[in-house]
């Protein structure tokens, strides 16, 4: 008799979200998908590629190649009649387990005299939660296939807690503070080794953290700071400026010496600068991070001067300095567990599969790097990702456009499945946990939001000031997107004053319940009457304006259009581009 199998691999919040800088994140969500893949790959072995259901490969290659877009946590197989599920699924987690031991070994090994070795290698054994449940495949595929997931949600609210094996009394971890640290550093030189092995000071952290900290990418991962510093770049280029940036970035390298060497090979630094610098060298708030100028006051004084040198003589054809806010993007499919239930068969479900991986999560890292970002993952539906402020919106409507593209063929008229999309604008020194968390936020809200799903949701945290998000359907008209770079091209052309959107804000709040909807636009298009501005401008504002709701939308969304007018504005982009409304 045949069998259906499904096996979830975990946790993965707890482990990719555990994170202080960008290269943790990106190497947490990697390991786990290769720690899956390699789950998949002991499967295909045991029943044949084709027996795979999710993901859906037609032979190894075609593994390789779904491994490289990404293997979701969850995997599902039909297991031929004379295997047995329950030795496939312990063999499954097995190599998943194995995986991930071997890449600590191959890179905690290098430094194994500055760890306690046997705590951190069992950290890592102990990190990986693995689950598994079967039932016999017969008839109805579609009521086989949701018994199957409620089994495996039955087991994973009833797993083992096992006795740890690693246990200390020594401090625990600086991410988490789950597990103990495996540092052992000398004391009187611990700090600096702690910088030397990519470190800060007084961090400590577990077998699990260093796994990620140390794990190389091959070409290195993009920081929150390159996401902030690239619409400076591309205004730069734009100017026909990059010798005078490259020769100042040479100047501050000799004075700070071999740290401001930068280690990142990216596919976006390809052509800038910060391939070779380090882009910290630009923010003068951080030129003390380096240890030659920290120590070294009249150093630290020369690097500041040179660096405003450089601000006098790119402007005013750039916009200087760099600035200092970058979009964290969530985003994840609508639908999808109807899609699912709809489907009458394997053979159906291995097609979903094969289109949601090759045609779009496959996809997905060349159009986050077409808009200048960085791909953190893409399994399946869901997707993170950084990306600069000048091209983030372009970035989210394209990932949706290509997503409903892949979907269209499946579920029913009107229901089929759409991409939400959350994106927060933060601070690139904002902790990277809390810049996770408001994107998490802001696409639960564009899920979740009046009328539900196929939305975007904008959330803007100012490093002062009250955090604001605003939401808009994808099948709006115009959609969010599109309004939010309206109102950015008008804030740079200088037709709409900055204080009529705190003033109409302060409407809404003074006396948006007391007034009639009608009042209450009426009242607004007073406030806009007075402003200077050009009649065409005003009557476009005033279209917008139907309802007392749509006074506050206009407010809001006026407010956060301002970071991605700076980023457009030092990007060089023209005021009311067609390269922009062209992708809109």
């Amino acid at each position: 008799m045949e069998h259906l199998l499904a096996i979830a691999l975990g946790p993965v919040q707890e482990f990719i979200a555990t994170a202080r800088r960008t290269r943790d994140l990106y190497a947490g969500s990697r390991l786990l998908s290769e720690a899956a893949a390699r789950a998949a790959e002991a499967l295909a072995r045991e029943v044949g590629a084709k027996n795979l259901i999710f993901p859906a490969p037609e032979d190894e290659a075609g593994l390789e190649r779904l491994a490289g877009a990404g293997i979701p946590n969850v995997l599902l197989v039909r297991v031929p009649e004379g295997k047995d599920p329950r030795g496939l699924g312990e063999q499954a987690l097995g190599a998943a387990r194995d995986y991930l031991r071997e890449r600590a070994e191959e890179v905690l090994g290098p430094r194994r005299d500055l760890l306690f070795w046997r705590e951190a290698l069992a950290q890592v054994k102990d990190l990986l939660e693995g689950y598994y449940a079967y039932l016999p495949l017969e008839g109805d595929y579609p009521r086989a296939r949701e018994r199957l997931m409620a089994l495996l949600a039955a087991r994973k609210n009833t797993r083992d807690f096992a006795p740890v094996s690693w246990g200390s009394p020594a401090y625990k971890s600086s991410l988490d503070g789950a597990r103990e640290s495996v540092l052992r550093l000398p004391e009187k030189e611990a700090d600096h080794l702690r910088v030397r092995l990519g470190l800060r000071p007084g961090e400590y952290l577990a077998g699990p953290d260093l796994l990620k900290r140390w794990w190389k990418a091959g070409h290195g991962f993009l920081s929150t700071t390159h996401m902030a510093a690239l619409p400076f770049w591309e205004g730069v280029r734009r100017a026909g400026l990059e010798a005078v940036l490259k020769e100042a970035l040479e100047e501050l390298g000799g004075l700070v010496g071999e740290e401001a060497r930068a280690e990142v090979r990216h596919p976006v630094l390809r052509d800038t600068p910060f391939g070779e610098w380090d882009v910290r060298l630009l923010y003068e708030s951080r030129l003390e991070e380096f240890p030659s100028l920290a120590e070294d006051p009249g150093l630290l004084e020369k690097a500041r001067d040179r660096l405003r040198a450089l601000w006098r003589r790119l402007s005013p054809k750039v916009r200087v300095p760099p600035g200092a806010y970058y979009a964290l993007l969530h985003a994840d499919g609508d639908r999808m567990g109807e899609t699912l239930d709809g489907l009458p068969s394997p053979e159906a479900h291995r097609r979903f599969s094969n289109a949601l991986a090759l045609g779009f999560a496959a996809q997905v890292k060349d159009i986050v790097e077409a808009h200048g970002g960085g791909l953190v993952y893409s399994g399946g539906d869901d997707v993170l990702a950084l990306l600069p402020l000048h091209t983030a919106l372009m970035a989210a409507r394209a990932l949706a456009d290509r997503f409903r593209e892949a979907m269209a063929p499946f579920g029913r008229e009107g229901r089929a499945p759409s991409l939400s999309v959350g994106l927060a604008v933060v601070h690139h020194l904002e902790p990277l946990q809390d810049a996770l968390d408001l994107a998490r936020r802001a696409e639960k809200w564009a899920k979740e939001g009046e009328p539900k799903r196929n939305a975007l949701c904008v959330a803007y945290s100012p490093r002062s000031g009250a955090e604001r998000l605003v939401r808009g359907r994808w099948d709006e008209n115009p959609p969010l997107t599109r309004r939010l770079l309206r109102y950015a091209d008008l804030l740079r052309a200088g037709e709409v004053p900055s204080r009529a959107a705190y003033e109409l804000l302060a409407l809404v709040r003074e006396a948006g319940e007391a007034l009639p909807g009608e009042a209450l636009v009426a009242e607004a298009l007073r406030i806009l009457g007075r402003k200077e501005m050009k009649r065409a401008y005003r009557e476009e504002l005033e279209a917008w304006l139907r309802t007392g709701e749509d006074v506050r939308r206009l407010a809001e969304e006026l407010i956060l259009a301002r970071p991605f007018a700076e980023a457009l504005d030092q990007a060089g982009v023209p005021v009311e581009s067609r390269e922009v409304w062209d992708a809109h």
